[in-house]
């Protein structure tokens, strides 16, 4: 007699045998993944390459992503699988030297730049559109193409000799600058989530999303005031290399979209406003460099050439090694201060702390340069960064504080240590002051009939964020955060020999350029990081030097991972509007887990200075 098998059993058979399956099919995946990887990196180790030169070639100038003062590597392979963390990362540092290598390289034709895919702050435009006028100076010609140009990609490419646009999309769209921020005060209070807000500096506009439908006036000031010279220069700049006169680029943005209504065609509009100097198809633009530019071998082929990166290692190549035992290590601050590690737009303390102690610890390091790129963040991370710092001065070396193109609240508190401090013109600084933001749900709770009560051992435990907020928490608030404003401007005076007095006049939140911050005395010297370097150098009396960015230490798993996960482009993203719901959620969440309340105020009001 034969057993039948219930259908529970088959089902569990047959569930069994699939996850045998599939899990067969993953480990056979990630084996090849990792045999294509093993035999890719032995490849490069042992390939021979081929010489390099640049004798009658074309330097194709075409970087894409963002532009980064050291490029993140390693990150949380979690990270890279659930966020768009993997933009092509571009050190200016890098950008510039082949920049200033190519205008005096006489061995180059010419330099083809497309930079319109290129994210950066206004100080990096500033310093590869000199670089650009500086190759183009030097006789070289330069030739820009792309298929539509911004204001800071048309900035850059404006410097150049020939400036083309795509046939098709071909729009040159010069804006200016604008500072445009969502306001949530409507949105809070329809889901009954009430912000509470305490602020030291009347300039501190950063909580105004959470309690304002508008940009208020004191913002509006600050903003004008840092980018109407930048947008002056940048305008000026222009209208000098394209031979435009006075004026020419504020009417041509200012009558954008009446101009359009009689010349709708976008490429035909830049060029009857000798924006640009020629309409191409890609086609046309290749025949171009072929006929002005190739050789007689050149066919349908672009004219022979060398990418960036190739002629960056060219130029590494051929540098004469530096042997000098004497360093100075360069530390970055780059994006917002976190008491987390490093990542891509993330200056976490831990990581930056960790450099410093490295640096401290290492005979040969005579100086730091604190290169700083951030707007700011919470106050313990920037606090742990400066005591690192101490540590470091105490050993009687100097440390030079270098600006990029933001060093803003926070990123002015780091450089507080140290012995001078240079930033670029176009670099925005300031904003010193303090702000804490306290959610409460007591609305909601009323709104949905929930009642919450019970006892307390301290009058100081009787408060919880389901509940309205005491005058006496919000007294204590106000006092926390108007103490650390306080220890704020008194860290800056101290730092700038100057009276308590005279930085509050200045401080109150405001943000200012890297020349204007130089005349209030915020600030020593301007210029760039390499300036920063030179006068660290000068400083610690050193005649022979190297200087050596310190980079996060990287797991080597982790980094082998997120290669991997890189380079065959996998990648979970969430849209960015679903992450902020996602993150009105977990306000939620926090507030109604019981005994956060502590944590809660902790994180929010120690506080968020940027």
């Amino acid at each position: 007699m034969i057993e039948k098998k219930s259908f529970l059993t088959t089902v569990d058979v047959f569930l069994t045998k699939s996850r045998k399956v599939l899990v067969n099919i993953v480990t056979a995946f990630f084996l090849l993944l990792i045999t294509i990887f093993i035999i890719s990196f032995l490849y490069s180790i042992f390939a021979k390459e081929e010489k390099i030169n640049t004798i009658d070639k074309i330097l194709y100038f075409e970087p894409s992503g963002v532009v980064v003062d050291t490029a993140i590597s390693g990150t949380d392979p979690i990270m890279l699988l659930t966020n768009n963390i993997d933009v092509d990362q571009h050190e200016e540092s890098k950008l510039l030297e082949i920049l200033n290598s190519a205008a005096s390289d006489e061995n180059l034709k010419a330099v083809y730049i497309d930079v319109s895919g290129l994210s950066m702050y206004w100080s990096s435009a500033f310093a590869i559109a000199k670089a650009v006028k500086q190759i183009k100076d030097s006789g070289k010609p330069v030739i820009s193409y792309a298929e539509n140009y911004g204001n800071v990609s048309y900035f850059i490419s404006s410097q150049a000799n020939k400036v083309f646009v795509n046939t098709n999309l071909g729009v040159v769209e010069l804006s200016g600058f604008s500072r445009k921020r969502e306001y949530y005060k409507d949105l809070y209070e329809n889901i009954k989530l009430n912000y509470h807000v305490f602020i030291a500096g009347d300039f501190k506009t950063g909580p105004e999303p959470y309690t304002r439908n508008s940009m208020s006036e004191n913002d509006k000031i600050s903003w004008s005031a840092f980018i109407d010279p930048i947008w002056k220069e940048m305008t000026q700049m222009i209208e000098t290399s394209r031979d435009l006169e006075e004026g020419h680029i504020q009417k041509y943005g200012d009558n954008f979209y009446e101009l359009m209504v009689n010349t709708p065609d976008m490429p035909e509009l830049a060029l009857e406003n000798n924006l640009v100097d020629g309409i191409m198809t890609w086609q046309e633009i290749k025949k171009y460099m072929i006929s002005n530019y190739g050789d007689e071998d050149s066919s349908d082929e672009w004219p022979e050439g060398i990418s960036s990166y190739e002629y960056y290692n060219f130029i590494q190549d051929n540098k004469e090694k530096n042997k000098s035992k004497n360093t100075i290590a360069v530390i970055n601050v780059e994006g917002t201060i976190t008491g987390t590690e490093s990542a891509l737009g993330i200056a976490g303390s831990k990581t930056i702390a960790s450099n410093i102690n490295k640096a401290k610890d290492d005979k040969n390091v005579k100086a730091i340069v604190l290169r700083v790129n951030s707007p700011g963040g919470i106050v313990w991370p920037s606090e742990i960064i400066t005591n690192a710092l101490d540590d470091f001065k105490e050993t009687g070396r100097p440390i030079i504080a270098s600006m990029g193109g933001i060093a803003a609240s926070g990123g002015v508190w780091v450089t507080t240590v140290a012995d001078e401090i240079w930033a670029q013109e176009t670099t925005l600084t300031g904003s010193i002051g303090v702000y804490g933001l306290v959610p409460t749900i007591e609305n909601l709770y009323e709104f949905v009939g929930i009642q919450v009560d019970g006892i307390s051992q301290t009058k100081s435990g009787e408060w919880d964020p389901r509940m309205p907020m005491p005058e006496y928490v919000t007294k204590a608030i106000q006092s926390r955060v108007d103490n650390t404003y306080k220890k704020f401007v008194t860290k800056v005076a101290e730092n700038r020999d100057m009276d308590f007095k005279d930085i509050l006049a200045i401080a109150a939140g405001r943000i200012w350029s890297g020349v204007t911050a130089q005349e209030k005395g915020l600030v020593d010297k301007i210029g760039n990081l390499d300036d920063a370097i030179t006068s660290a150098a000068e400083i610690a009396k050193l005649e022979d030097y190297k200087s050596v960015v310190y980079k996060k230490s990287l797991d080597p798993f982790d980094v082998f991972i997120a290669e991997l996960i890189t380079n065959i482009g996998i990648n979970f993203s969430i849209d960015s509007r679903f992450l902020n719901f996602k993150n009105i959620i977990l306000k939620y969440e926090n507030l109604t887990e019981p005994n956060k309340n502590l944590n809660l105020i902790y994180y929010c009001f120690l506080c968020e200075i940027k």
